[in-house]
């Protein structure tokens, strides 16, 4: 989730439409943020200026067709919007035709982009045709943000958006058949060359409940799945024709292994509050009350418990017009860019909405079909995740491991940088210093103390002369030093109703690292090349220089420092947002002491008439309508990813220990990156369709 806190109110008017030329007839919609007037009022007496339609992109081929019967990635073929800039103009009027609001079109390939920027590692490749002594060392896929959610739960709060800009979504409830058109399209390239892993990077889930992490396991294991609760909400009369009816998820293939790290959403509610905060607060009428009135102040709500039986009707059946929503229905008027105004209702109880922890979690993982078997946990860490939470159920309470991808070559490092004290934004900091778990004390013991964990596995990979990917949900610019909900403990700490209870569950933190001195630790290391991570919902590659800076733009070079060769920061896209991608990534020896890094977007392919389709057109629509809030492309306005962000060849530069040892290996000769990716992996799926 993104951690960006902004307020944003909307407001609904009257829709006016636009015809194939562009020409307006009929409703219109404006948005304004707090404290605008109303652009209307500005129109001089002869009335608003005419509508300017908004010009085809230069970049659209509107001659390219495109394969539309295969499974390709963004190297043969990608998906485009025919229009980019803003689709509404200041008073809310449509300036392109209603049905290119969710529309992508087939554009030709993007290939490669060469990004030599590290110290050490800037050769004269050319991208898509490494040297002939190239081998593939390792070759997977990154899927971030899944973010299955209960429509239903009392814990949910759209409104919510206003602390955090991803928490409502009119597509949500289709991220299930999204994630599993990803994963079938995936799972087609696996088929053609065995893949070695992948990677979940975190929030696979939205409210920290049980349901939705069952529901994310069986879009990976394969099999019947529904994203209801309660009772069966047949939202459009029959079977196969909403997403709430069930539909049969194909799972990864048996061989393939696969590993996932906990994210914000995983473990908090609206991955912003600490579970026991909540039910505590809501039991609580003094407390409640005090939290309600501050969380107002802010544009937000206080969630209800999430196995409760009433709460706001954010998605009653009778308000829910984005079911009914059809590309070849479609208007603005019919998109719900917030749910306002709605009344309490009761529910169903259901108890598998129960809230789960980062021990839960873990266990459900280790429970879980596939490999690796316990997918990166144990008994024994689950053992020791419980005991810490025994102490203090706020104190970070595992979810990291270390796991061989490639032995004696390159290894995993996975970081659960929660955060358990609430708040978006990541947290790697020590256990309280009278942190005493098993009669032993915590600081220093990588059971219990991540920061001693991180150090120490990063010296055994130097002392082991392997290769390091380190994989967290939260990138490295997201570390905060104190939990982000101390904002509200400023307005709090006085009010003995809620006090003690925020303190509680917000705690401080100790010697929390900050962004610099986590890229100083692992790019001093000189073993790492790269980190992986999610939570911003956009793709994103940064250099690490050897003194911890980063660059993002792919022309400034990292000077050379002494000696150390800093690193890659990798951030992908969410599944649950558009564009719904993810991105595969092969490990490269090219030759001596320097490597490559391939990095490919995948989209997920499907059929024009299928369910996951209706998912993409709606979430395509409304980031097209949220003008001045989100780029076109679904990225916050302002730093939009471009190819500098996609389809790469990254150089890095290899220890000489390292790079005898990989010289000598046994390592692939056919570079997936170049071959495989590069051509159709079979014909689209056939996935569930939706009724005209």
């Amino acid at each position: 989730m993104y951690s960006r806190w902004t307020k944003v109110l909307v407001v609904a008017l009257p829709l006016v439409g636009c015809s194939d030329d562009g020409s307006t007839d009929g409703p219109s919609m404006l948005r304004e943020d707090a404290g605008t007037e109303d652009p209307r009022d500005a129109s001089t007496d002869a009335g608003p200026a005419p509508v300017e339609p908004l010009a085809v992109s230069p970049q659209f081929d509107a001659d390219f067709d495109g394969d539309r019967s295969s499974i390709v990635t963004t190297l043969s073929e990608t998906l485009q919007p025919r229009y980019v800039g803003d689709y509404l103009d200041e008073l809310g009027r449509m300036r392109v035709p209603p049905e290119e609001f969710g529309a992508l079109h087939p554009q030709p390939g993007e290939p490669f982009s060469l990004r030599a920027q590290l110290p050490g590692a800037a050769p004269d490749w050319m991208p898509g045709a490494l040297p002939s002594s190239a081998r593939s060392v390792h070759f997977s896929f990154i899927i971030a943000d899944v973010q299955l959610v209960d429509q239903e739960s009392p814990a949910l709060v759209p409104s919510n958006l206003q602390l955090a800009p991803t928490a409502f979504r009119p597509h949500g409830e289709w991220a299930a058949a999204l994630a599993d058109s990803l994963l079938r399209s995936v799972s087609a390239f696996h088929e053609q060359r065995p893949l070695d892993m992948v990677f979940s990077l975190g929030d696979q889930i939205e409210d920290a409940q049980l349901n939705e992490l069952r529901w994310f396991l069986t879009l990976f294991e394969g099999g019947e799945l529904s994203v209801d609760s309660g009772e069966r909400d047949d939202m459009v009369s029959g079977p196969g024709n909403d997403a709430y009816d069930p539909f049969v998820a194909a799972g990864l293939p048996e061989d393939l292994p696969w590993v996932g790290v906990i994210g914000n959403h995983d473990v908090l509610v609206n991955g912003i509050f600490p579970v026991g905060l909540i039910r505590e607060s809501n039991e609580d009428a003094d407390a409640r009350a005090a939290l309600e009135d501050l969380l107002t102040t802010f544009g937000g709500a206080l969630p209800g418990i999430s196995v409760a039986g009433a709460h706001p009707a954010y998605y009653a059946n009778e308000a829910r017009p984005a079911f009914t929503i059809t590309p070849e229905t479609f208007e603005p008027s019919l998109l719900p860019l917030e749910p306002l105004g709605l009344e309490s209702h009761a529910i169903p109880k259901d108890p598998d909405r129960a809230h789960v922890d980062s021990c839960e979690i873990m266990d459900q993982f280790r429970n879980a079909r596939g490999l690796p078997a316990g997918h990166g946990y144990s008994d024994s860490m689950i053992a020791d995740c419980l005991a810490m939470q025994e102490f203090d159920p706020t104190a970070p309470a595992g979810g990291w491991f270390t796991l061989d991808l490639v032995p004696d070559a390159l290894r995993l490092i996975a970081l659960s940088l929660g955060p358990v004290a609430g708040g978006p934004s990541g947290i790697l900091a020590r256990p309280p210093d009278d942190c005493v778990v098993m009669g032993q004390p915590c600081r220093d013991d990588p059971r219990f103390d991540q920061v001693a964990f991180l150090e120490s596995e990063l010296d055994r990979a130097a002392a082991d002369d392997v290769e390091v990917i380190v994989m967290s949900h939260q990138v490295s610019e997201e570390l905060v030093t104190e939990p982000a909900l101390e904002l509200f403990a400023l307005f709090l700490s006085e009010d003995p109703a809620v006090g003690p209870l925020w303190q509680r569950w917000v705690p401080e933190l100790n010697e929390a690292m900050t962004p610099l001195d986590f890229r100083k630790l692992l790019a001093t290391n000189g073993h790492v090349i790269a980190h992986i991570a999610g939570h911003d919902h956009r793709h994103e590659v940064r250099a690490v220089c050897p003194d911890g800076t980063t660059i993002e733009n792919a022309t400034d070079e990292c000077e050379s420092g002494d000696g150390s060769t800093g690193y890659w920061e990798v951030t992908t896209s969410a599944v649950v947002d558009p564009p719904h991608q993810g991105r595969f990534m092969e490990i490269v020896h090219v030759e001596g002491q320097l490597g490559a890094l391939y990095l490919t977007v995948q989209d997920p392919r499907m059929p024009a008439d299928s369910l996951a389709e209706r998912g993409r057109f709606l979430g395509r629509a409304w980031v097209a309508a949220q003008t001045n809030r989100f780029a076109v492309d679904g990225s916050a306005t302002g730093a939009a990813p471009g190819p500098k962000d996609r389809n790469l060849l990254l150089p890095f530069s290899l220890p000489k220990a390292v790079a005898d040892k990989w010289t000598d290996a046994d390592f692939e000769s056919e570079l997936a990156s170049e071959t495989v990716l590069t051509k159709p992996a079979g014909k689209m799926p056939s996935l569930p369709v939706w009724v005209k």
